[in-house]
């Protein structure tokens, strides 16, 4: 039987597939699609820290030297470096390489092969798909936002979801290297949209809370208002992001990491950077759990220390800056622009890192005037 079963090659699974099997640990990774990437739900920005840690050059679809940020009332502040900000890769192509890099050190894939369910014995893990059973040692929940691997550790349901959907359309960019958010109840509710340049295409997209109902009839009023809706779709998404993590991401004889752990930046909804944090933390746990012959909770729990010490102090200021965010109308979203439009915070602004964006919040605050700003802002939006 293999030590370790995966469920989910997406680049969560088949990241920690790969760092297991190069440690000569036996894996199998349980995929229901036919093959790795697919379907896709990603945007695909990462930074260039982010293609470091994935160890090779993913496909590069676009180059991001430049942003706006565009709120409700129009106003527009702008990024800008002569280096590049981030880079839109090829997700599907990302996992794919990471799948076929796993295998060539020995792991297993089992395509078209759904998890149902598993069993947790003092002695094994007994994992349920559409064709049989499967025993192992240990069992990876990587099964993205709907894990079931994640239901399975009880009352472990994400903070809140965002439902998106993006579109690539062939037209070139105005801007070849810049990307364009937008903000506003009008067009993405709840978070914000993006335009990304890639190429002689632009990929188009935003995010809804599910409040505001399905995300379709905001894209189709995105597309008309950036004069878009005319050019040809050549490609759709759609998904879901779990966002403010969950609860636990280890129970007996399992782990969790990626979307299935709530590892997602409240900020931006990106995920890849804290799934290569992560990973290499999962497989020191499980080092330490067969140096030890211990899969109980209470050793599988340094996993939870390690990855939330590593990515914790980001994750709870972004999830403060989010939950600001969502009590914000457009009229307090109006303010804020009003509030962050100086020379002197535009070049804060310019210093973002994008993995790490709360970094912004200690210089941006000793400003003068901003603390007391601030504070009328929050109270008027809990009025």
């Amino acid at each position: 039987m293999p030590q370790i079963a995966v469920v989910g090659a997406g680049p969560a699974g088949c990241l920690a597939a790969k760092q297991l099997a190069a440690a000569g640990r036996d894996v199998t990774v349980i995929e229901e699609h036919q093959t790795a990437g697919r379907p896709a739900h990603c945007a695909g920005i990462v930074t260039a820290e982010t293609i470091r840690m994935a160890g090779f050059r993913p496909d590069i679809l676009g180059t991001v030297c430049a942003a706006d940020v565009v709120f409700p009332d129009g106003r527009r502040i702008s990024v800008e470096r002569r280096n590049p900000i981030a880079y839109v890769i090829d997700r599907p192509a990302l996992d794919c390489r990471l799948a076929d890099q796993a295998a060539e050190y020995g792991a297993q894939f089992l395509y078209d092969e759904r998890y149902i369910s598993s069993v947790i014995t003092p002695r094994e893990v007994r994992v349920q798909t559409v064709r049989g059973i499967l025993t192992a040692d240990l069992l990876i929940g990587a099964d993205g936002q709907c894990s079931r691997v994640a239901a399975s550790l009880r009352d472990n349901a994400a903070r809140e979801y965002l439902y998106g959907m993006q579109v690539d359309v062939l037209k070139e960019p105005a801007d070849p290297y810049r990307m364009v958010l937008r903000l506003g109840r009008e067009l993405a509710p709840g978070f914000f949209s993006w335009e990304l340049p890639l190429g002689d295409r632009v990929r188009v997209g935003l995010c809804v809370t599910p409040q505001y109902g399905p995300p379709a009839p905001y894209l189709k009023k995105l597309l008309t208002q950036t004069g878009l809706n005319s050019s040809r779709v050549v490609a759709r998404y759609v998904g879901k992001i779990p966002m403010g993590g969950r609860r636990i991401t280890h129970g007996e004889r399992t782990l969790l990491i990626g979307d299935a752990a709530g590892q997602v930046k409240p900020v931006s909804g990106g995920g890849l950077y804290p799934i290569f944090t992560a990973a290499p933390l999962l497989c020191r746990t499980i080092d330490r759990a067969y140096e030890m012959s211990d899969f109980s909770t209470t050793v599988l729990s340094l996993y939870d220390r390690a990855w939330k010490q590593a990515l914790g102090k980001e994750f709870d200021r972004g999830w403060q800056l989010r939950k600001l965010f969502r009590r914000l109308d457009d009229r307090g979203l109006n303010r804020a622009g009003a509030m962050m439009d100086t020379p002197e915070i535009r070049e804060i602004l310019d210093t973002v890192d994008l993995d790490r964006p709360s970094d912004l919040a200690k210089p941006v605050l000793a400003q003068k005037g901003i603390k007391s700003k601030l504070l009328r802002l929050v109270v008027s939006a809990r009025l």
